[in-house]
């Protein structure tokens, strides 16, 4: 949480990010135009967020079982959603309230698909898992 919300500071808004993504685009893309720069730095700053919520979805998932056995439930999985969502919404919040930024609930949208991901992911390797051992 603490990354996510450092990077939702001014440094790492999205005229700021230009100045690191721009050069990197221009080099492996070096013919890109204008337009085209605009829509890939969109891009990769939405798959941030994704990848951002993904990780912390998982994390939270992780920090909720300790260890515990079944190595699944429901309840988890709700529980680890519930949280991302609301630290998704919340860090909105807290970007309209910083210079540069921009509060969006598409951005908050992305998110919580990030943390539902995760979230998927973690069940479908419990069914597959529970499949491949079924002495457990």
């Amino acid at each position: 949480m603490f990354t996510i919300s450092f990077l939702s500071t001014e440094p790492f808004s999205a005229e700021n990010t230009g100045r690191y993504i721009d050069p990197l685009l221009r080099y492996f893309f070096p013919h890109i135009t204008a337009a085209q720069f605009v829509f890939w730095h969109a891009v990769i700053r939405k798959s941030a967020h994704f990848i951002e919520f993904f990780i912390l979805g998982s994390l939270m998932f992780w920090a909720l079982r300790r260890g515990r056995s079944p190595s699944w439930r429901a309840s988890w999985m709700l529980q680890a959603l519930a949280l991302a969502v609301l630290y998704s919404l919340a860090d909105e919040v807290r970007q309209a309230f910083v210079p540069k930024r921009t509060s969006s609930l598409l951005d908050s949208g992305i998110d919580s698909l990030g943390a539902a991901v995760s979230q998927t992911v973690i069940y479908l390797r419990h069914v597959l898992f529970a499949r491949l051992t079924p002495f457990r």
